[in-house]
This record gives C-alpha cells, structure tokens and sequence, in this order.
C-alpha cells in the first residue's frame, strides 16, 4: 500500500476506475486537484487508487472537501491518508472543517477534531409532492444576477468570502442556480441520477422564498434523487425538507479543528 501524492500522469484513468466502484464527486475531485494538488493525497494498493483526500483553503478556514474510500479499506489507512493531509496543512489557526458520517466519528475525533454542529442528509426519492408552481414562480426566482447576493449573503452566513469556491470548484455545465434579494440556491448533478444541492444559503426568516426555490429544484430536477446536508437543529429548515418528502434518517456531523469557525446555521439551508 502506498500513501502519498496523487500520480498526476496516471490521475484521470486511476479516477476514473475508482469511479467505477463507488459514487464520488468527479468534477470537485479534479477541480480540486486542478487548483491547488498540493492538499490532494491518495491511498494505493497494487498501482490502484483505493481512497483520496483533498482541502480548499479558503479565506477563513480549510474545507475537506472529499473524502472517499473503497468499502474494504481499514481505519488504519483512513488514518494514515488524514494525517498527511493535516501535515501538508501548514496552518495552525485556521479552522479546519469536515463533514463526516457516523462511521467516520471516531477517526476525526482521533485527530482532535470537535463538533461543531449535527447535520442529517436530506434526500429526495422522486416522491409525488403536490404544488403549485407557475411561470410568476420561476421568474421571481431566477434572478441572472446573483454574485452581489451570494457575495453579501456568504459573508453574513460563513464570516468569509466563498464566492471563489461557489464559481470556480462546484460551478459546472449542470449547475442551477436559484436567487432572490434574500438568498441563493446552487444544485448540480454528480452522475446521471443524482443532484446535490450545495451550497444554499438565505437570510434569517426568508422562509417564503426558501419554499419557492425548493419547489424550483423539485420541478427542474424532480426525476432524480435531490441530495443536501442540512442542520439538524434548525426546525424552520428540516420542517421545511420534511413537508417536501425528503427523507432524513443519515446522521452526519460537521467538525473543526483548530479555531472554532463562526457560522450562521439558521442561513444554511445546505451545507
């Protein structure tokens, strides 16, 4: 087993057969990679790549930002490809941030990272839900201008500019954005048949436009699966994914490590 760099020669057919086991994000992997591979590390056995790890470093904080592994991979492995991550890390201040199931618990927690904040992952089925949505609806939502409200709304939401990130790591020819003068909804398609919808991000009690833009990814992508990390703890929000039939049984938790990071839960619709 080799832990280390990625092969960058080799990146794209060795992705692309790790790809073919389990589901992954592969355009924020390779935008990752593109942007700065010096946070991007990677597990082989036998010249196959079997787990991967990256970071974005932000204004602010840090974001782990994928995190992948074959089932069979032991915890030893996991640990050895998260700590030298966190060695290629050279800061000491800034937050660093994970969003990790319950299965992952115990490994960053080893690494002396704190919650932060309990998170369920929403997913949406395909079920049939009833409403109404017009074309007055989808005008009021689709505002072409929505860098100066994802700009403003970020800052107040996260304490940083990610705007950088928004644009240039998740923004792809499937993206969606949905805004309003009082928020934004950006959801893009991994694969055939799954949406996730990362981030969305609205101004306290704006609960009548946070409805329409739900509908509005419902309608647009309504025949696949809809996924999105949400906080557990704000009602308005899990009510809200609730009344639309997602289902929101996976527990997750988001964790820092080194400064504790100040975030607006209530503005965080998706994570």
């Amino acid at each position: 087993m080799f832990i280390g760099w990625i092969r960058k020669k080799s990146f794209s057919v060795d992705l692309e057969s790790f790809n073919s086991q389990i589901i992954i994000d592969k355009s924020l992997v390779l935008k990752t990679f593109d942007d700065n591979n010096s946070l991007c590390f990677g597990a082989y056995n036998a010249n196959k790549l079997v787990a991967f790890i990256s970071a974005y470093e932000m204004e602010h904080s840090i974001l782990i930002n994928n995190f992948y592994y074959l089932e069979d991979i032991s915890k030893d492995i996991k640990k050895r490809l998260i700590k030298l991550l966190l060695d290629n890390i050279n800061e000491d201040e800034k937050p660093i941030l994970i969003m990790a199931n319950k299965n992952e618990k115990d490994i960053f927690t080893s690494f002396e990272f704190k919650e932060y904040a309990k998170f369920k992952k929403a997913v949406y089925g395909g079920e049939t839900v009833a409403f109404n949505f017009t074309n007055a609806t989808s005008k009021s939502i689709t505002n072409e201008n929505y860098l100066p409200v994802m700009t403003s709304i970020d800052k107040r939401a996260f304490n940083e500019n990610r705007v950088e990130y928004t644009k240039h790591v998740l923004l792809k020819d499937s993206s969606l954005i949905l805004s309003t003068k009082f928020g934004y909804q950006h959801s893009y398609s991994i694969g055939k048949s799954l949406v996730k919808i990362s981030p969305w991000v609205m101004e306290d009690a704006a609960f009548s436009d946070a409805e329409k833009m739900i509908r509005g990814v419902i309608y647009h992508r309504g025949l696949k699966r809809i996924f999105a990390f949400i906080p557990s703890d704000v009602k308005e929000i899990t009510d809200l994914y609730k009344s639309y039939k997602f289902d929101l049984s996976d527990e997750y938790t988001l964790f820092y490590k080194n400064t504790k990071p100040s975030i607006n839960l209530e503005m965080l619709y998706a994570f």
